[in-house]
């Protein structure tokens, strides 16, 4: 490993500090080195806080001049809610700056690199591109496509059920019930159906990443809406976000509505509500990125629809037979979903359980698009 590579490292593993707190910023790492030693570090740690560009530079103090900054994304050269960090990086005296990928925000996308370069501070980038790309593939996505990033993740046996015979309880081991967790962290909302909500009433929360973590918008699929309004959610003031038919009992409406819950009525789809018209008010609210974790008749729905990006598959290594309730209900394949579609981005065993990651084919694209700036432009269009 260069030492490039190794302050890029740390920068990666500084922004990890802010999983499941910036949205919908990025998660951002920065690491400034004088010589051969590290003088400063820093993370963004949420929106209207400092950048992590200028946390290492103040925490490096006088010895930020002259020094060299590594971060894992393309510093920002514009006002928002902070001003821009090229100009921190500027009057910080800086004289070389290395990052990872080029932020798709289009107010960004390859100006802050060219605003350094104007100022004579050179600029490298691509070092570690595909792990920062990992990172904040859910911010990168929403960029380039105006969409929400949206996963489906299932605990499965074997034999594709998502309970094992008639026991309910949790088919994942503890070493992935902690990854699912970090999943949780990653994505900014969580969305299952009403069945699942009655049958095994979950606390839909990120505990086992971090237990003082803020907990993910919740989202219900509730098409008579039954949710009850004395869930624990509501109570907390938690965001609850349920998602009903049109036709639903305006009475019962405003009695969720009075408990705190958001309802958002939908058409009817061929799957209950039109997940395209769902999409569309995912997408408005600003909300980056939902993992979806079913049960059967929403895991189906998705598939059927070919909204996901990304399919987490859990499995335990317990079969279940036709008892238990099989996670795909349809009897079609989804048509959409040809060989290719999905592409195995990882396996990994944890403990006894078997973790495969697929993505969408299109997320491959995303790379060159964040590492190169004639690909930038063209996405910019």
């Amino acid at each position: 490993m260069d030492l490039e590579e190794k302050y890029i490292r740390r920068a990666l593993e500084l922004a990890e500090n802010a999983l499941g707190e910036t949205f919908p910023n990025p998660l951002v790492g920065a690491v400034l080195v004088a010589g051969d030693r590290i003088v400063g570090e820093g993370y963004h740690q949420g929106p209207g806080r400092p950048h992590a560009e200028i946390e290492a530079i103040r925490d490096a103090g006088d010895r930020a001049r002259g020094a060299e900054l590594y971060l894992n994304l393309e510093p920002c050269c514009h006002y928002g809610r902070t001003p821009p960090c090229t100009d921190g990086i500027v009057d910080a005296g800086i004289s070389r700056v290395v990052f990872s990928m080029y932020d798709p925000d289009s107010r960004v996308r390859g100006k802050g690199a060219a605003a350094l370069r104007a100022r004579g501070i050179e600029v490298k980038g691509g070092v570690c591109a595909r792990e920062a790309l990992e990172l904040n593939l859910p911010y990168v996505h929403r960029n380039l496509t105006g969409k929400p990033f949206v996963m489906l993740k299932l605990a499965s046996t074997l034999d594709g059920r998502l309970t094992w015979g008639t026991e309910r309880g949790y088919l994942s081991g503890e070493k992935e019930q902690r990854y699912i967790h970090r999943l949780r962290a990653w994505t900014e909302a969580i969305a299952i159906g009403i069945g699942t909500v009655s049958i095994d009433r979950p606390k839909l929360d990120r505990r086992l990443h971090r237990k003082d973590l803020r907990p993910p918008v919740r989202m219900i699929f509730d098409s008579a809406l039954r949710f009850p309004e004395d869930y624990p959610w509501l109570s907390r003031k938690e965001r609850v976000i349920v998602y009903c038919l049109t036709n639903v009992d305006p009475i019962r409406r405003r009695e969720l509505e009075t408990a705190g819950a958001e309802v958002v009525p939908l058409p009817r789809g061929p799957h209950g509500v039109d997940l395209r018209f769902w999409i569309e008010d995912v997408s408005a609210k600003g909300i980056t990125s939902v993992i979806v974790e079913g049960g059967g008749e929403v895991a189906t729905a998705f598939l059927l629809e070919g909204l996901i990006e990304r399919l987490v598959l859990c499995y335990a290594p317990l079969v279940s037979g036709q008892s238990g309730v099989a996670w795909y209900q349809d009897g079609r394949g989804p048509q959409w979903l040809a060989r290719g579609e999905l592409v195995l981005r990882s396996c990994t065993a944890m403990d006894d359980d078997m973790v495969l990651v697929y993505d969408s084919r299109k997320i491959g694209d995303y790379l060159s698009a964040v590492t190169e700036e004639d690909t930038i432009v063209h996405w910019a269009r």
